[in-house]
């Protein structure tokens, strides 16, 4: 591989990671709260993108146990 497509592919990552981040992994917390998503499938999409990129280390509570 090049420089050039490693550094795209650094970059291609950290973009996605900032979106995930930052737009979606937001929206499927707001539906776990709300009841429309279970935890469980929110944590198993965390561990396949972190595969992707680096994430920091998230633990969902259902929404009785945030009190």
């Amino acid at each position: 591989m090049t420089k050039r497509a490693a550094s795209t592919g650094l970059g291609a990552r950290a973009e996605l990671r900032a979106w995930y981040l930052g737009h979606l992994r937001p929206r499927l917390v707001d539906a776990v709260a709300a009841g429309v998503v279970a935890p469980g499938a929110v944590e198993e999409l965390d561990l396949q993108v972190a595969g992707l990129v680096e994430l920091p280390e998230r633990h969902f509570a259902s929404p009785a146990q945030r009190v």
